[in-house]
């Protein structure tokens, strides 16, 4: 489950991921890791920061998942208060409409255990 945009990366949530989502204060709602390890990650590869300066290696931006609304796959997402109002949030939201059109429909109950099942 990666998807590649014009400027973001998305990707599942890694054990190594901890310490910097503790750093962004990510909210236990959309805590990837609350998520059975079936969360992702918004991250932005290289470049440039919320503040414009140049840095090397992918920064962890925000998270993101799904839940089951009305029988169908709802993309949730959150990104960081540095990282809002950057005109990301729709190219991030846009990026897990792809992938949740590409997922398998939802189980009967909405489980995240079954997706895992269906996706393993």
């Amino acid at each position: 489950m990666f998807i590649r945009s014009e400027n973001l990366f998305v990707r599942p949530a890694w054990p190594e991921d901890r310490p910097r989502l503790s750093r962004l204060d990510v909210p236990a709602r959309v805590d990837p890791f609350k998520l059975d390890g079936q969360g992702l990650v918004v991250t932005l590869p290289g470049g440039h920061d919320a503040r414009g300066e140049r840095v090397a290696g992918a920064r962890l931006i925000g998270t993101g998942g799904f839940r089951v609304t009305r029988g169908r796959w709802q993309p949730v997402l959150w990104l960081a208060p540095a990282w809002r109002s950057l005109g990301l949030f729709d190219e991030a939201e846009e990026s897990l409409d792809q992938l949740a059109g590409q997922l398998p429909p939802p189980p009967g109950d909405g489980g995240m255990d079954e997706l895992v099942a269906i996706a393993a």
